[in-house]
């Protein structure tokens, strides 16, 4: 009964052993399709960079400051309008005397009669009737004064300065939004070559396998020579050795895919460890022709130094406005309480209104005007010449790409000849190492001759395109 009972436990365990392995075995199949690598085109890589790049962003914040400064700049073109109100208390008062027989007693009555309707008549009915009354005793007090009103201020002439700030305003704006397409086009370039480089890693793998392919197919040949005494152990050494370079190549090839995927996945915005995977026929109608004509002047940067220009000349434009008439219109309107007059307001429930013309004119100010005016032409030469300087650099630039363009369409030409060349021999060392014309060695260094060239094919083919996406960027004319 006992070994009954311990053999059909040890037949349940096994049955469920066999059930584990089952779930384990489907769910390694499965695997593959639930991670299965996104596939991604160069015109979404760029989109998902553009969208996810943090300099993007910075620039197009960037054009909303200058744009908000332009806008604030344009409203001093408008009136300024602002309400004023303000509260005292002073222990002010005045009492004197007035004859009336004096011009200012005359004065005095006429006045007590326009800011006193009520008791300025009969006062000064009393202090006119006859000479011989006493002279009045005036007093004038202030407790809680209050005044409030609105103001109004509108420039007239400035000299230039308003105008001169909302041009600068503008060009500010152009500037970021100029900065923001340079970022633009800083962001395609790398995706493009980022996006190049997994093309080439992968392709670098599959020059890796096919290599590791000949020489398994040559290592069973090998061994088989060996096992009939037709080859040496020493044969059989020298193919391991070269299958174990192979295996190396593999791994590098499978490394340098990896890093650049994170590469790609980090200038998409994604998590580095993404499993991402790009099309295989990207450029197939590539053409690496270059336009020897080409200028810089519709570059993003040439445009840049220009504005840089135009910003100095508003500047010079904005010391010497410092220094011109100003002229400026102000309205006041508003009412005051809190001040008495013979034990009465004055201005109560009366609106006051008082306007102005303001004119300032500068005189002498030990030439310091004509000195900052002097100092900003200064600064303009400085960006013109820097200009000139850098547009000369940008053009050697340009030619300096097309010359590495000239030399990448060339080198691979050579390459692709080169390639045919390494077949071809390793076609003819096959052939005659199979009849014995021919050693391992030979077979072995021909091997090696063909994926040499092979990698030298694809990496030329990677520097082509980069080269001429670079050259794309010095004449201006990457599409965006």
């Amino acid at each position: 009964m006992i070994q009954k009972y311990r053999s059909r436990v040890q037949n349940e365990k096994y049955m469920r052993k066999i059930d584990y392995r089952h779930i384990m075995a489907v769910l390694l199949l499965c695997m593959p399709m639930v991670l299965q690598a996104q596939v991604y085109s160069l015109d979404s890589c760029v989109s998902m960079a553009l969208k996810s790049n943090k300099e993007m962003k910075a620039a197009q914040h960037k054009v909303s400051q200058y744009q908000y400064t332009s806008k604030s700049l344009y409203a001093n073109f408008f009136p300024n309008i602002s309400g004023l109100a303000n509260e005292a208390y002073g222990t002010f008062s005045v009492s004197k005397t007035v004859d009336i027989a004096t011009p200012l007693g005359q004065y005095m009555s006429g006045l007590l009669q326009n800011i006193l309707p009520d008791g300025g008549a009969a006062m000064s009915q009393q202090m006119m009737g006859s000479a011989d009354a006493l002279n009045p005793r005036i007093s004038m007090k202030m407790k809680n004064f209050f005044m409030a009103g609105v103001m109004l201020e509108q420039p007239i002439y400035m000299g230039g300065k308003i105008k001169t700030g909302y041009q600068m305003g503008k060009l500010g704006v152009q500037m970021a939004q100029l900065g923001k397409q340079l970022s633009r086009e800083e962001v395609v370039v790398s995706v493009y070559e980022g996006y190049q480089q997994l093309v080439k890693a992968k392709e670098m793998r599959v020059v890796a396998l096919k290599y590791d392919s000949l020489l398994i197919q040559l290592t069973k040949e090998v061994n088989g020579a060996v096992r009939h005494g037709l080859a040496s152990r020493n044969d059989e050494l020298k193919v391991l050795v070269k299958k174990n370079d192979a295996e190396l190549k593999i791994r590098q090839a499978e490394n340098g895919i990896r890093l650049a995927k994170m590469n790609l996945c980090q200038l998409m915005g994604l998590p580095l460890h993404t499993d991402v995977d790009v099309e295989e026929d990207v450029d197939t109608a590539f053409v690496a022709l270059v336009d020897n004509d080409a200028q810089v002047d519709g570059r993003v940067e040439a445009q840049i130094l220009q504005l840089k220009t135009q910003l100095a000349e508003q500047k010079v434009k904005l010391e010497r406005s410092n220094y011109l008439p100003q002229l400026g219109l102000m309205v006041h309107a508003g009412m005051l309480d809190g001040m008495e007059l013979m034990g009465n307001k004055m201005f109560k429930d009366k609106l006051n209104f008082v306007a102005g013309v303001v004119l300032k004119v500068p005189l002498f100010h030990a030439w310091e005007g004509r000195n900052k005016v002097a100092a900003a032409k200064e600064e303009l030469e400085q960006e013109r010449l820097m200009q000139a300087d850098l547009l000369d650099k940008m053009n050697l630039e340009l030619q300096q790409k097309a010359n590495l363009v000239d030399e990448a369409v060339l080198e691979l030409m050579l390459r692709k000849r080169n390639l045919e060349q390494c077949q071809e021999n390793l076609r003819v060392s096959q052939g005659n190492y199979s009849v014995g014309f021919e050693t391992l060695s030979d077979l072995l260094t021909a091997q090696m001759l063909w994926q040499q060239a092979y990698s030298e094919l694809v990496e030329s083919e990677y520097q082509v395109k980069t080269k001429m996406m670079q050259w794309r960027k010095a004449a201006g004319r990457i599409d965006l």
